[in-house]
Parts: structure tokens; C-alpha cells; sequence
């Protein structure tokens, strides 16, 4: 029973740290497009995050006009990205084997975002949920080479730091962009592609399923951000680890304010022909030592 409060107080203060990097993002790309960004709502637009959730919960029926496959879609795709931060030290839920946890977890997010997207009414939706399948088929070979990478850099299948050294520093590199793929973030975020998809596979979703699919966005990146730094930045205590995980994240936006978004071509070609020849290398370096 106290295991459950622990895990549910967790998951609780998750969730309010992703509301709040969703206002932390708008502020910051404000500042650098010299905007206000919100400041209305309360000091600072700092109940913002509280506004939107509210608008969103009594919006309307959000399960009226959508199908069992888009419910199921959406609700997996919120549970992953919840049960994924679990598996960071110090996230409540101590397995074994945490690096293939997090595969699985990687594998059922991309299928969720595939479902969203194919199973909406609107060609926007359908055209997203291809663009995520494509970007499943270009993102997630790096992303298991990177990890095959870390296991075979620590000798383990647990997530444990990586030792310090100069020669980890293009290992960090190649692996965070490899998580921007999967996870979909600027310059790869071709599923949600508002520029010229609106909100691609997302444009059919109201109420609470799309507050469930915003939430899981930055519930990704904070998993992104916690995992990156637990890796190659010493992760620590939990209180240590966010806020390594917070400086990441002001790194992700500052990426979304300057770069523009490749196309989906460009994101296979740098995944095959860049990404995964020099994470091939590394790992036969590390094996033949």
C-alpha cells in the first residue's frame, strides 16, 4: 500500500513537471522571438498550465466521435510515456534489465503514435500516422544501436552512468540526436509537423485525449532529458537528476527555436548512413578491447 501512494505521488509530480515544461517552453521561445508568451494567468502566466488543463477537461465529450482504436491509441501512448519514467534510478520501479524495459517502452510508444495517427477521419491524422510509422523505420535502428552502444560502454543491462572520459563525448552526441528522433522533437518532429500538417497525427483529438496526448510529449522529453542525463551526466538523487534533466531540456527548446525540420528523407539518410555506421564502429571498438 505505501508502495502504491510512493508510485502514485511520483507519477503525480511527473505529470506537474511536464505541464510546467510546456509552459516553460512557450516562455522561452518567446523570449528568443522577443514575444511575451502567457502572462495572464497569474504571475507570470504561471497558472497557465492549470488554465489549459481545466479548458481541456470540460471542453466537451472527448470519447463521442472517436473510434475504440483512437481511445485505445491515445490511453497506451499516455501509460507509456508515465511507465517509462518508472524505470529511471531513483523512478520507483527498480528491474532488472532496465535498458530492454526502456526498449519495449520506445516500441509501444511509436505503435501508439501509429494508431493515433492511421486511425483518425482526417487525411491530416492519416498522413501523420504514416509519417510515424516512416520515422519508426528510420529512428528506432540508431536508437537500438545506441543502446546495444551504452551495454556494451558498461558491460551491463542495467542503467547504470557511463564512466567519464573524452571518448564518451561523440557517443553523447550521436545518442541524444537518436532520442530526438524517436521521441520526435525539433528537427525530426514530422508526425505533429504544424507548419504544414496543422497538428498532423493529433488534429482530430479534443478535450481530455488531447490533453493525455500533450502530456505524453513532455512526459516524453522529460524521459529523454532523465535518461541522457542519467547516462552521461553521473545521474545522482532524484532531486540531482532533475534538475540535470531540466538543463537538457532548455537544450531541446533552444533546438526547436533556432533549427528548422529536416524532411523525412534527410532523417533516414542521417540515421543509416551517419548514425548507425559510427554507432556500428563503437560498439566492435568496445567489443575488441
Amino acid at each position: 500500500m505505501i508502495f502504491i501512494i510512493q508510485l502514485f505521488i511520483f507519477l503525480l509530480g511527473a505529470v506537474l513537471y511536464a505541464s510546467y515544461v510546456s509552459l516553460l517552453e512557450r516562455k522561452l521561445i518567446a523570449r528568443i522571438q522577443l514575444r511575451v508568451g502567457p502572462d495572464n494567468c497569474g504571475i507570470g502566466g504561471a497558472f497557465q498550465p492549470i488554465a489549459d488543463a481545466l479548458k481541456l477537461f470540460f471542453k466537451r465529450n472527448p470519447f463521442k466521435n472517436h473510434s475504440m482504436q483512437e481511445i485505445f491509441g491515445v490511453s497506451l501512448l499516455f501509460t507509456t510515456a508515465l511507465i517509462q519514467l518508472t524505470l529511471i534510478p531513483n523512478g520507483m520501479l527498480s528491474l532488472k534489465y532496465s535498458l530492454l524495459w526502456i526498449i519495449l517502452c520506445r516500441c509501444f510508444l511509436a505503435f501508439s503514435e501509429t494508431l493515433i495517427g492511421v486511425s483518425s477521419k482526417s487525411k491530416y491524422g492519416i498522413i501523420g500516422g504514416s509519417r510515424a510509422y516512416l520515422q519508426t523505420v528510420g529512428s528506432h535502428i540508431p536508437f537500438l544501436l545506441s543502446i546495444a552502444t551504452v551495454m556494451s560502454a558498461t558491460k551491463s543491462l542495467e542503467l547504470t552512468p557511463i564512466p567519464y572520459g573524452l571518448k564518451i563525448l561523440p557517443l553523447a552526441i550521436v545518442f541524444f540526436i537518436t532520442m530526438l528522433m524517436s521521441g520526435s522533437r525539433t528537427p525530426f518532429d514530422f508526425i505533429e509537423a504544424e507548419s504544414e500538417l496543422i497538428a498532423g497525427a493529433y488534429v482530430e483529438y479534443g478535450g481530455i485525449l488531447f490533453a493525455m496526448i500533450y502530456l505524453s510529449d513532455y512526459l516524453n522529453l522529460l524521459f529523454i532529458s532523465a535518461l541522457t542525463a542519467t547516462l552521461f551526466l553521473g545521474g545522482g538523487c532524484l532531486v540531482i537528476l532533475a534538475l540535470k534533466a531540466f538543463a537538457i531540456i532548455c537544450f531541446v527548446i533552444l533546438i526547436r527555436s533556432i533549427l528548422p525540420r529536416y524532411t523525412q528523407d534527410q532523417m533516414i539518410e542521417i540515421s543509416w548512413t551517419i548514425l548507425s555506421p559510427l554507432l556500428l564502429l563503437y560498439i566492435i571498438l568496445n567489443l575488441a578491447r
